[in-house]
């Protein structure tokens, strides 16, 4: 079997139309299914991410408000005293650090001038610096102490948190700032966000949305550094904004994460529990190349069981064709298919048996309807143009001419118009049958459009001319008797065009300027004849 047979088989659609609804199906469900699983998934880790940023985001709280109580009450209990006494003052800072050491990178104090008198642990380069133009000083000289802003030590060169507290005499009168130096990256202080995991690669970040920064990260790269501008990630946007909850978003680098963000009440910071979507939904892309696997061997059977059975069901269909073609090719004699099945298969065989039947009995009437006019019975333009080449065939090897008569009823219409298309086509009828008494046995006549008739007369004679105008005047003669219509004599006429040629020409031609010089005869008065000019009667001629 040729390719173009197999790709025109009745098998091969349906295997193709059984391999497009499992594809159909398998796409479905793959979309579907991976649609509503992630938002299902999207709703489970959501909550989970929250409940993570709440749990990190209270522990980042709870380490700040500690640090805090600490410094508060070593401002309350500091000796003013010792100021002056820089020596005795560290010794009292050590204790304290020892007792809770909570300020890995020191407690510090400063005088009113902003230089560091005492500090513990020593820092080298620290004791005896100025930092009055720090704002965390400033801020604690001015009386208002609190927590300040993330940043890279001047001294350690490490990531801070510093916080400050003015230190009072009796009077109210600020005489010296307090400062607790918190590592950030301290296991003990921010440890959570820096080194916890959120499945294999999510992580933590922490944001000071009032400096636009990056407190701390599971990406050592974000450290203290500048939060995205706005539009780069959306959810970000959002959280900056005030938005707690959890949302799926771009992050910077292009990534999709799911993302919950949750409060820090005590600094106005928030925490960001993030985890790339490729690993939250880990599990839908599971189910979709399960369900692509699946799909793929559904494909397979189904090409196998649908082109099995249907090679069997269809043989008796497969051998029936197989012998109409040969019929058709004429290696076989016409005759029955064999019905071997009572089946739609066996039906269609029988119903092609009576049809091949009918089909031999109408063969003759179809070839007459095929080439003659099913109206009047004359020829048609088809069989027209068969005899027209045949007479100018034999006025090539004989010598003699053939004169083509181009006839356009005169006042047809109104007949057609005022009594009907019945009584139109019985005028017709009545004309074809007075003109047809007219023809020779070697002549033609044809009709060719609704009130138009070609009369191709052949064989003609050096006086070839006369004949045909005697002719075309009988013609004129026997239309133009009255045709009696609803028991009413009506009468018609005749213009008639005649071109000749002697059978060098091209009879498409030579009908061209018979008909061109009907027209002649139209404007002539009609009921008449005219003569195609012989320049217009050899157009063509090779």
């Amino acid at each position: 079997m040729s390719l173009s047979r197999i790709s025109k088989s009745l098998v091969t659609r349906m295997i193709l139309f059984g391999v497009l609804l499992v594809v159909s199906g398998a796409l479905a469900r793959y979309h579907f299914l991976g649609k509503f699983l992630r938002e299902d998934l999207i709703a489970v880790v959501s909550a989970q991410q929250t409940a993570l940023a709440k749990a990190v985001a209270g522990d980042v709280d709870h380490q700040l408000t500690m640090r805090w109580n600490t410094l508060s009450r070593l401002g309350d209990t500091f000796p003013l005293e010792r100021l002056k006494q820089p020596e005795q003052l560290s010794d009292w800072l050590a204790e304290r650090h020892l007792v809770n050491p909570v300020f890995l990178l020191g407690l510090v104090v400063a005088d009113k001038q902003g230089r560091i008198i005492a500090d513990y642990p020593a820092v080298p380069g620290r004791r005896g610096a100025s930092i009055s133009d720090y704002p965390d000083f400033v801020k604690a000289l001015s009386g208002q102490g609190g927590i300040g802003k993330a940043q890279f030590g001047p001294f350690s060169g490490k990531p801070i948190l510093p916080m400050g507290i003015p230190l009072r005499d009796k009077a109210g009168v600020v005489q010296a700032v307090l400062l607790g130096i918190s590592a950030l990256d301290s296991p003990a202080f921010l440890g959570p966000v820096f080194n916890g995991k959120i499945g294999q690669t999510g992580s933590y970040l922490l944001i000071s949305p009032e400096d636009a920064l990056f407190v701390a990260a599971g990406d050592p790269d974000l450290v203290l550094k500048k939060t995205p501008p706005v539009g780069v990630n959306l959810l970000h946007d959002r959280a900056m904004q005030g938005f707690r909850g959890a949302g799926v978003t771009i992050n910077a680098k292009g990534v999709e994460e799911l993302a919950a963000v949750a409060d820090v009440p005590s600094t106005g910071w928030f925490v960001v529990a993030r985890m790339p979507t490729a690993e939250a939904f880990e599990a839908v892309t599971r189910a979709q190349g399960r369900i692509v696997g699946y799909g793929i061997v559904a494909v397979i059977f189904v090409c196998g069981a649908i082109g099995l059975l249907f090679s069997i069901l269809l043989r008796p269909l497969f051998s029936a064709a197989d012998l109409a073609e040969r019929m058709t090719q004429g290696e076989l004699p016409l005759s029955p298919l064999p019905v071997i099945r009572d089946d739609e298969v066996g039906h269609l065989t029988g119903a092609f048996n009576r049809l091949l039947e009918k089909l031999s009995l109408t063969q003759a009437a179809l070839e007459r309807m095929a080439h003659h006019d099913p109206l009047t019975g004359l020829l048609n333009r088809n069989l027209l143009t068969d005899r027209m080449q045949q007479a100018f065939a034999r006025a090539r090897r004989s010598g003699s001419k053939v004169a083509v008569l181009f006839l356009d009823l005169d006042g047809f219409k109104p007949i057609n118009d005022e009594l009907g298309h019945e009584y139109g086509d019985a005028a017709l009828v009545e004309v074809a049958r007075r003109l047809s008494g007219l023809v020779r046995q070697s002549d033609t006549l044809a009709r060719v459009g609704g009130d138009e008739f070609v009369f191709v007369i052949a064989d003609l004679g050096v006086n070839g001319d006369e004949v045909v105008k005697k002719i075309a005047a009988k013609c004129i003669e026997v239309v133009s008797r009255p045709i009696e219509l609803k028991h009413v004599a009506h009468s018609l006429g005749v213009s008639i065009g005649i071109a000749m040629s002697d059978g060098l020409s091209d009879p498409g031609q030579l009908l061209k300027a018979a008909d061109l010089a009907m027209y002649v005869a139209k404007k002539n008065g009609r009921s008449c004849y005219a003569m195609a000019p012989e320049s217009e009667s050899v157009e063509g001629k090779a």
